[in-house]
């Protein structure tokens, strides 16, 4: 594995999460390391845990000549957990925006509601 830092946001007043390296799957291809930035929370609406993020630097550590578009599903692990996210768009600094299709890669706040 490689080295991970993190800032888990277990201020509570923040919504869950999490920020430094992460190994970043893509299809077949060779595992990175990359930084992310993860948020979630609990949408009482739907009855759901939603979470999603920022990937920077995936374009530029693709092989020469695979995009990474809208669309494209990915593998996330971070020393809490992995998920399975799909990339919703690019910003304009490049980096690929995603949306959680599975579990969260990160830890959550306690639940002294019963809610999660």
């Amino acid at each position: 594995m490689s080295d991970f830092s993190a800032d888990t946001g277990e201020d509570h007043g923040e919504p869950d999460g999490y920020s430094g390296r992460a190994l970043v799957t893509v299809g077949a291809h060779p595992t990175l390391a990359l930084d992310v930035q993860l948020v979630g929370h609990f949408e009482p609406i739907s009855g759901r845990y939603l979470w999603q993020g920022r990937v920077r630097k995936l374009a530029e550590s693709m092989p020469d000549g695979v995009r990474v578009g809208p669309g494209a599903e990915l593998e996330i692990e971070t020393p809490e957990g992995s998920g399975i996210a799909t990339v919703s768009s690019i910003d304009l600094w490049g980096s690929h925006m995603i949306e959680g299709r599975s579990g969260r890669p990160f830890a959550a706040m306690e639940d002294t509601e019963g809610l999660l």
